[in-house]
């Protein structure tokens, strides 16, 4: 087996200092903000904005926000043993031609109104 001499220049692994983040094409959602969105359950509501970048997701039972929103309904994933959730958005990174590299994202938990708005 033949290795070329020289430096191999790998990409610094992502480690995530914000509550919510995107990595591998899902918004991940640290354990205590999902708790207090979505509760317990394994499904949420969801739509994005394009003209402000915005991914909004509520728990599954808002049906106020499906009739506002037009919102479709999606898995909410465990992520890991702690307790942290995902989201899949891969499919609005590609439609909507947005940054897919794995980063923090800015956020806000409507605790209130059981809305997760996330900027992307």
């Amino acid at each position: 087996m033949f290795f070329p001499k020289g430096v191999i220049h790998a990409e610094k692994s992502f480690i995530p200092d914000s509550d919510v983040y995107l990595e591998a094409g899902h918004i991940c959602i640290r354990k205590s903000v999902a708790e207090k969105i979505f509760g317990s359950g394994g499904a949420v509501l969801s739509v994005y904005y394009d003209t402000d970048k915005t991914f909004l997701a509520a728990p599954l039972n808002e049906e106020v926000f499906k009739t506002i929103h037009k919102a479709k309904q999606q898995m909410l994933k465990d992520k890991n043993a702690a307790g942290d959730k995902s989201i899949s958005v891969q499919e609005v990174l590609l439609d909507n031609d947005l940054n897919d590299k794995d980063r923090n994202l800015e956020f806000t938990a409507e605790e209130a109104l059981h809305i997760l708005r996330v900027k992307l």
